[in-house]
Order: C-alpha cells, then structure tokens, then sequence
C-alpha cells in the first residue's frame, strides 16, 4: 500500500442562506493547488485549497489540511485529539462533494461486538 498525498481546491457559493461546494479539484502539487484556488476564487464567494494524506488502494484517508482559505469557506474542526483516528469518504459523485466522519469509537465497538 503506497500513502499518497492530494491537493485539491473547492470553490463555495452562497446558497440558500449556506456555502454550497462545488467540484474538488486535484492538482499534482502544492504550488499548482493554490494557483488553482486563486483562478477558481475570481468566480467563487470562497475557495478552500486542502491536501488529503491516505491509502487510495483501501479508500483510507486522512483529515484534510488546510493549505489556503480564499474569502468564505466552511469550518474545518481543529486537530482531532492525538489518539483519534478519523476515518473520512470523499464523494465526488455529481450530487455534491461530501466529507463524512466515521467516528472511531463506533467503529471500536462494532469491532467488540464481532469478537
């Protein structure tokens, strides 16, 4: 299993009284992704340029980073505690992207239970 490191940008609007995404952008590198969150912020209320740390072979992902904040984006929940692993599905499905937090207690006790 190869760890890899992806950089995206997501540009945000104002809708409906909320900040709603638009599509995740990949870029090769650091540099690249935040030349893309400027270009993308020229028709967007917010851009947020992020890399993601993980294992793409098993869809097993890091919290995502902030790299660059561009005008208004959602909040990103600080540093998870240090023992804490967060479990994360990125879905770039054309209904939105979502970030979904697995809680790993959750998970700890479904481990429980099949043991």
């Amino acid at each position: 299993m190869a760890r890899k490191t992806i950089y995206c940008a997501q540009a945000f609007w104002h809708r409906g009284g909320g900040l709603t995404g638009g599509e995740v952008h990949q870029f090769l590198n650091r540099e690249r992704a935040i030349e893309g969150g400027q270009a993308l912020f020229t028709g967007a209320h917010g851009v947020a340029v992020f890399s993601v740390v993980g294992y793409p072979d098993i869809d097993l992902w890091e919290e995502p980073r902030m790299v660059e904040v561009y005008g208004d984006v959602p909040a990103i929940n600080p540093d998870p505690p240090p023992d804490d692993i967060a479990y994360f599905k990125i879905d770039c499905s054309a209904a939105g992207d979502v970030w979904t937090q697995v809680d790993p207690s959750a998970r700890d006790a479904i481990d429980e239970d099949a043991a």
